[in-house]
């Protein structure tokens, strides 16, 4: 299973909140699921970061974690007019990352796994045809 694993997960798993999104992350870790990342999601986890300690080990794990890479125009603009869909029908996407993160899952063909209200409303819109990855209960 390929899977893109959003900020909000991370922090839960690094923060060691109990959630059914820091379990599923868990478990792809302990399967060797392939753990998928970006590089605005690499920036707000390590923009996050509070121990220095950590940060090391983190940075040589994260770069060797496989990158999907953006298709340079086209997802920013296809990103931003998800952003604008959705605006249309009513709902405001507090970050425009979340529109590219949801863009890089959609074209890729990756599932993602988010524990945000925004990427949930994403994938519920109908206008982005990125997947949930499953949770573990």
């Amino acid at each position: 299973m390929r899977v893109l694993v959003d900020t909000s997960v991370w922090a839960d798993f690094f923060n060691g909140h109990d959630s059914a999104e820091a379990r599923t992350l868990a478990r792809l870790i302990a399967d060797e699921d392939e753990v998928l990342t970006c590089g605005v999601v690499v920036a707000e986890v390590f923009q996050g970061l509070r121990a220095d300690a950590s940060r090391s080990a983190l940075e040589v794990y994260f770069r060797e974690m496989p990158y999907l890479a953006t298709r340079d125009p086209d997802t920013w603009l296809e990103a931003a007019a998800l952003f604008r869909g959705l605006r249309r029908q009513g709902v405001t996407i507090r970050s425009t990352i979340d529109c590219v993160v949801a863009r890089l899952a959609e074209e890729h063909d990756v599932l993602l796994l988010a524990k945000d209200r925004d990427i949930r409303f994403i994938l519920e819109s109908g206008l982005c045809a990125a997947r949930a990855a499953p949770l573990t209960p």
